[in-house]
């Protein structure tokens, strides 16, 4: 039986994907945006974070499934390097940038930092990128052959004059998923940047296959399979065929391509499926099984005479109503007068949410003979204290259906805002234009603006508790529509405490609505070769948040809208709905060390964030607080450099962002943007407001799930270059560990290429090309042993970092398997293998209750069984308790039992106990407390999720826990 995997997530940003809050996860991996338990953290969105509504499936990648096959690929890829491509590398100095695909072996990235690639050229900017690559075959693998698959997708100019250029790979036809070209060069010739992983031995890989790859299941199959994977349906639709490809009238899309993983490539079908509500999503199924290879969450998680208001209800500017003319504006056509469908807008208010215009749903287009429509109408309330004339209130809780008053008010404020809104990101220095994937009728994908999104769904003719407190925007390619749906806010029989916000609906907001758009920007900006957003890990989903924040902010301040003078603590998002309080836990205007009530920390030192502030910064990982330390970072390039240079600095820099992006990678991206307009005069000073924050050269992440980043407050150094190596021997055994991949955390993310290296048959390892210097997270990862993340300091003359792994005699690499298990079974996502897979991004998620996820406050009991991959006398486990699969922290793991058998048969109690939310994120190593003597087996029982007061919470509550209960990974120690 399937049972659908959900979340939520506030003003969530999930075409991001937003990521896992676990330690470790794989770039492009299994990743969803997992939130905090209710009241956790400081702020108003952390008290609401998890109080109610919808949880969500996460994103999956069969090319990239999990650390543990990313990192091994990596030391395979890592251990074949040329001596040519190494001295390629080195060529490109310190600051250099070159990381190979785990997949194709082809680079993901190549760059430098402070340089270009090549000189000025007058040649076409196409030519001089595709020279490149051809005069390095060392590093980028492409024979004449593959040079043919490349079909040009992009070339648009941004307004510094940079060419961003993109081409996919095709063979007969067919393009390959993701996989492809991308490059970046100046208005005068100069090469920033290539990227994209492309496909080497393409056209004779797919010969190969072609026999084998005809497909099997037709595109209503896969569009079907699809639906049912995240726990929907395909609407019933006209389909209509072309070629490879096929629509459906509700705008659903199917269409072959290629899939390229480490074991070659797959026929598949990429779907775009709208199955109603929020389950909006792109999925890749395979062609010949009907197997899932992606899944992406698209949805990212807050006449004409009109009248609108500019800020909010009651702002001190901007909060009174005036007349616009949507026609005047040109943001509807002359012709227009029963709906709000415009240039790049399309709005009604789905109040029950199927994601369609229905009757009495439709604004007519405002505007008499006698005036202006439609005004306000406010609300004085006793189921809120805060409605007042500096926060009106536009809805009433107490009686459910009363946003009938304010619908169309309510609509056609979101269309000015929506509409205002595109215009501004059109207009340089941001220059979103249509070239680079904003949003238009004119190119087939307006927004499609859901206001009042589920305000009918209870049966009390209000919203339920999946349809409030929250606003979202999803993000399909360049060419699809995005579907931006604004709730309600106050749920319906809470109090002030309860519910901190203010009766309003989003649309009037303007920060949030402004907020959701900025995701269609960054989704459509920060993409792969073929187009599709790459905004997967929590690292790049904290930045995607953090984007929309600051877009928002940016245009109220700058317009006069919210007050920002020299002194901190003063820009708030959310301000509206928040009553003036804290909506995020700081402002994004505190800089490190301010002084202000809105720049306390949460353990009550004062001053803004850096990034070692992390993983605490709403009590947990989780991207919209993760993200503040970002947003709080780029506020500070507005203050250094001025608003029209920084902003178009943190713009340009999305288009040079390699896939899945660090923070640290994008710190990089900016200081290349700053190299394309300035020469690179800024460098400095750029170095010196990131190292302020703690992202600094020397600034430390395993990968972009890493939630625990290290940070360093240093700039680039100078001169000469060094070498770091050392060996890999089994701490218990002291074998040596071959196939080892050791790489310098912050300069390689898991990838092989620079600061990277491969352990040979002795174990040795060796980086060459290392600046001096103390480098916080030097990562060792192979395959049946933990991974190992310890500092090393590299002195000038070079120096050595031994590691010595336990065997983890669980994992799946080293031969472990699981054998038996109980509850239903949700591979490949999240199946019972995750929990040995030895990779933290992963995990083995089950349900609270019965196989369907029913909730109820009884726990059934979930088990798995391991066969370890020998007979073992146990010295210790290692547990990762936390939710996975795409489900809140109230999904990890509570009451635990660990048992041991030595035949499979006969089980005894080795070790049990309860889990918090202070163990989640990272392993816990607990000792056996008896029968760890010649064990063969080992069991790992759920016993109970970590529901605040489960037996009370459940299932009235609308806890994650109450549903679904997960871990992330178990790893056992021991001799043979």
């Amino acid at each position: 039986m399937t049972t659908s995997r959900r979340r939520r997530g506030l003003l969530a940003a999930t075409a991001v994907s937003a990521a896992t809050v676990l330690a470790v996860t794989a770039a492009g991996g299994a990743t969803a945006a997992q939130t905090a338990g209710p009241n956790e953290g400081k702020g108003k969105a952390a008290q609401a974070e998890n109080t109610k509504g919808k949880e969500r499936k996460g994103n999956y990648d069969a090319r990239t499934p999990n650390a543990k096959t990313t990192t091994t690929r990596s030391a395979k890829v890592a251990g074949q390097e040329s001596a040519a491509s190494e001295k390629f590398r080195n060529s490109l100095g310190t600051q250099g940038v070159v990381e190979l695909d785990p997949n194709t072996g082809t680079p993901a990235q190549v760059s430098k930092l402070n340089g270009f690639l090549t000189g000025k050229s007058g040649k076409k900017a196409t030519d001089v990128a595709l020279g490149y690559v051809k005069a390095h075959p060392e590093v980028f693998k492409l024979s004449a052959a593959d040079l043919g698959t490349l079909k040009l997708r992009k070339d648009y100019v941004d307004d510094l004059g940079t060419h961003h250029i993109s081409w996919i790979q095709t063979v007969d036809g067919v393009e390959v998923f993701g996989n492809g070209l991308k490059a970046n060069v100046t208005k005068h010739g100069e090469l920033i940047s290539l990227m994209g992983a492309p496909v080497a031995g393409l056209a004779s890989q797919a010969q190969a296959r072609s026999a084998a790859a005809a497909p099997k299941v037709s595109a209503a199959a896969a569009r079907t399979a699809a639906a049912e994977d995240i726990g929907g349906t395909a609407k019933s639709a006209t389909a209509k065929s072309a070629g490879t490809a096929t629509s459906w009238s509700n705008g659903d899309t199917a269409k072959q391509v290629w899939f390229h993983t480490a074991d070659g490539l797959r026929k598949g079908w990429l779907t775009y499926v709208n199955a109603g509500g929020m389950k909006i999503y792109s999925h890749v199924i395979d062609a010949q099984t009907g197997a899932l290879l992606y899944r992406k969450d698209l949805v990212s998680e807050g006449n004409g005479d009109a009248l609108v208001q500019d800020n909010y209800p009651g702002a001190a500017k901007g909060g009174t109503q005036r007349v616009e003319n949507l026609i005047y504006n040109k943001w509807l056509p002359k012709n227009a007068k029963t709906l709000l469908e415009g240039t790049s807008v399309a709005a009604w208010a789905d109040v029950n949410d199927d994601n369609a215009p229905n009757p009495g749903e439709t604004v007519k287009v405002p505007g008499t003979k006698t005036g202006a429509e439609y005004k306000l109408v406010p609300f004085q309330t006793t189921a809120s204290s805060f409605c007042s004339t500096s926060f009106v209130c536009t809805w009433d809780p107490a009686k459910p259906d009363s946003w009938k008053t304010n619908m169309n008010q309510d609509v056609t404020n979101a269309f000015y805002l929506a509409s205002n809104f595109h215009d501004w990101l059109a207009k340089p220095p941001i220059s979103f234009t249509p070239a680079a994937g904003s949003f238009d009728t004119a190119g087939g994908d307006p927004v499609h603006l859901n206001a009042l999104d589920g305000a009918a769904t209870a049966a009390n003719g209000g919203p339920d508790a999946n349809h409030i407190d929250n606003a979202n925007m999803s993000t399909p390619p360049d060419g699809t529509s995005p579907t931006m749906q604004m709730y309600l806010w106050h749920f319906p029989g809470t109090t002030d405490a309860q519910d901190p916000f203010v009766p309003a609906s989003g649309a009037n907001d303007a920060s949030v609505l402004y907020h959701e758009y900025t995701h269609g920007l960054s989704n459509r900006l920060v993409v792969d070769a073929t187009g599709n957003s790459t905004l997967n890990s929590i690292q790049a989903g904290s930045m995607g948040e953090a984007w929309s924040d600051f877009y928002a902010m940016d245009y109220l301040v700058s317009h006069g809208l919210e007050k920002d003078t020299t002194a901190p603590g003063e820009v708030l998002e959310g301000k509206y709905v928040a009553a003036g309080q804290l909506f995020r836990t700081q402002a994004i205007d505190c800089r490190v060390k301010a002084v202000s009530p809105n720049c306390i920390q949460p353990d009550g030192s004062k001053g803004g964030y850096t990034y070692g502030d992390f993983p605490t910064i709403g009590g947990t990982p989780e991207v919209h607080a993760s993200g503040e330390v970002w947003a709080q970072t780029l506020w500070d390039l507005r203050e250094r450099f001025g608003r029209s240079y920084a902003v178009s600095l943190i713009t340009r820099a999305m288009e040079l962002s390699p896939a899945d992006p660090t923070m640290l990678d994008m710190r990089n991206a900016i200081v290349q943007a700053d190299l394309v307009a300035s020469g690179g005069k800024n460098a400095d000073t750029i170095w010196t407001v990131f190292a302020n924050r703690g992202m600094g050269w020397y600034a430390g992440v395993i990968d972009g799930g890493d939630s625990f980043p290290a940070e360093d407050f240093h700039k680039p150094p100078t001169g000469a270059t060094t070498t770091l190596s050392g060996t890999v021997l089994d701490k218990d055994t002291g074998a040596p560990v071959a196939g080892a991949l050791v790489y310098i955390g912050g300069h390689s993310s898991g990838y092989a290429g620079d600061y990277a290296g491969s352990t040979n048959s002795k174990g040795q390892y060796k980086i060459t090309g290392v600046a001096p210097g103390t480098y916080p997270k030097v990562v060792m990862s192979a395959p049946g042993y933990e991974l190992l993340v310890q500092p090393a300091t590299v002195s000038k003359s070079g120096s050595k970092s031994n590691f010595m792994p336990r065997r983890n005699w669980a994992a799946s690499s080293g031969g472990g398997s699981v054998v038996d298990f109980n509850g239903p079974d949700f591979t490949p996502q999240c199946g019972p293998a995750m929990a040995i897979d030895n990779a933290q991004g992963t995990g083995w998620g089950s349900t609270t209750g019965d196989d369907a996820g029913t909730p109820t406050n009884q726990m059934i009991e979930k088990h798995i069984d391991i066969k370890l991959s020998g007979k073992v006398n146990v010295s210790a486990f290692n547990v990762d308790p936390s939710n996975t699969c795409g489900d809140p922290g109230s999904s990890s793991t509570g009451g635990y039992r660990i048992e041991t058998s030595v035949d499979g048969t006969t089980w005894a109690v080795a070790q049990q106990g309860t889990f918090t939310a202070d163990n989640r994120g990272k392993y816990n190593l607990l000792t056996p407390s008896g029968n760890a003597t010649g064990v063969q087996y080992v069991r790992f029982v759920m016993t109970s999720p970590q529901v605040p007061d489960f037996a009370t919470n459940c299932p009235d509550g609308a806890f994650g826990g109450c549903q679904f209960t997960d871990m992330t990974e178990i790893q056992v120690f021991g001799t043979k």
